[in-house]
């Protein structure tokens, strides 16, 4: 698997929050996915074109912190918009401060691989730490979750 060091400017997303059991993802996340594009014509003028789908990782009591072992997580599924938009009823915006990253792209089929290669091989090599919550970017045109890449963002730090 390829990891690419990115610095992403600053960006914010807007979506719908859930929030589960971070060891049960799989069982909550893609409904909510479901209900976010559901309701897409409600924001669709709000959407910035070309930047594709974000679902963005928080613990629920440090704003994206990683998500804790056995613990509770949220996740906002949406997408990128301008900063400062006032959310329609039921959605919320995240703001996602400029960061490095490593990006790394998977398949649903081998999201686990991805994150097997970042903590077991890249961090410990290019001597990299996670520094925050993962997120997940849909490039524009992702539509098949067995087919379609989607990447994994891990924010970083120097050990």
């Amino acid at each position: 698997m390829e990891a690419k060091i990115v610095t992403k400017a600053a960006f914010t997303v807007l979506g719908i929050e859930g929030s589960g059991d971070s060891d049960k993802g799989p069982e909550w996340i893609p409904p909510l996915w479901e209900k976010v594009f559901s309701r897409s014509d409600e924001v669709k003028d709000l959407v910035k074109s070309g930047t594709g789908a974000w679902g963005l990782m928080s613990a629920t009591d440090e704003y994206l912190a990683p998500w804790k072992e056995r613990g509770k997580g949220r996740y906002l599924a949406g997408w990128e918009v301008k900063p400062g938009i006032k959310p329609p009823k039921g959605w919320k915006t995240w703001d996602v401060p400029e960061q490095k990253f490593v990006a790394i792209a998977c398949k649903v089929s081998t999201y686990g691989d991805a994150m097997k290669h970042f903590y077991e091989k890249f961090s410990p090599k290019e001597g990299y730490e996670l520094a925050g919550a993962i997120h997940e970017h849909y490039p524009e045109g992702f539509q098949d979750v067995e087919k379609d890449a989607l990447y994994l963002y891990f924010p970083v730090k120097k050990k």
